[in-house]
């Protein structure tokens, strides 16, 4: 597609979640989807080719109500469900955050009546831009195992993390393993803003050609790059209220620290005057403490 002078100012990212569901989250692009589920999860690649798209709202303007994340839910042919979210910065409630939307996933599937086995198998996938903290693995997959021999309870429970940062570190060609190589390269593709390297990463592969043709059109279209800078705007907001919100709570806190200090720090003050017996007016006056307190001291 034909490139204008513009695009080489304007640059996307698919950390940005309104561009990640327009590649990976369409009808048009299931084959993209399938290819990138393919390298994260250990299935056989059949049990993905007839999946089913769920959540649709991404087509009508309700793109622009900022309060919502836009992940891509899937279902495959034997029912799991698959909700796949992209995340540009960690947090420090992000494990449990997790853990939770998993579990709403898991039981708003059992309709009334129905017994426990009708619960489907739910998989999670958190791709992570920055400050991923759990470890330093590329990808990172929770099960709930038992302690000691790490057996597992159930395989219904299945938590993905891929660290964006990490992969970005990545030589390029260097897994040994091909479906290893091919997921690094699906999140070199994602984390980075350079057309060229996603170029790059296009040559050799026919489905991701299919993703850059996604992102050339975005390029293109005056609405999608305005519904993508709205996303983005909106992501810059929200970390500068979280920054706002930690440099207050600080604030706050110091501010809370310190009057707790001199208040303990006058207390203990009174009680050796007291105990060496000074006057009570003259310790009130020295320490600023009432007569009805140094009573209790």
């Amino acid at each position: 597609m034909k490139q204008t002078d513009s695009d080489d100012v304007f640059k996307i990212t698919l950390r940005n979640d309104y561009a990640f569901k327009k590649v990976f989250g369409t009808e048009e692009n299931k084959a993209v989807l399938k290819d990138f589920l393919d390298c994260v999860l250990d299935i056989p690649s059949q049990n993905i080719e007839d999946l089913e798209l769920l959540d649709k709202e991404f087509h009508n303007d309700s793109v622009n109500d900022k309060t919502g994340i836009l992940d891509v839910k899937l279902r495959l042919k034997d029912g799991t469900v698959i909700d796949i979210e992209i995340q540009n910065r960690w947090n420090d409630e992000f494990a449990q955050r997790t853990v939770f939307y998993w579990a709403k996933m898991y039981t708003e599937n059992l309709q009334k009546g129905e017994v426990y086995t009708k619960l489907p198998k739910c998989i999670t996938i958190n791709i992570v831009g920055e400050g991923f903290k759990l470890n330093e693995l590329l990808h990172s997959e929770y099960r709930v195992l038992e302690k000691h021999v790490h057996t597992e309870l159930s395989d219904e429970l299945e938590i993905h993390f891929l660290n964006l940062a990490k992969a970005k570190k990545q030589p390029t060609g260097t897994e040994s393993d091909e479906k290893t190589q091919r997921l690094v390269n699906w999140l070199k593709f994602i984390e980075t803003d350079d057309k060229e390297v996603r170029a790059m990463l296009a040559d050799n592969s026919a489905v991701m050609e299919q993703a850059n043709e996604t992102v050339d059109v975005m390029l293109q279209d005056p609405k999608q790059r305005w519904l993508y800078e709205n996303r983005m705007k909106y992501e810059h907001d929200k970390a500068s209220w979280e920054h706002f919100g930690y440099t207050q709570g600080m604030k706050a806190g110091i501010s809370k620290g310190l009057h707790q200090g001199v208040r303990q720090s006058k207390l203990e003050t009174a009680a050796v005057m007291k105990n060496r017996g000074y006057d009570p007016d003259e310790i009130c006056s020295i320490t600023g403490i009432t007569k009805d307190i140094l009573q209790t001291l």
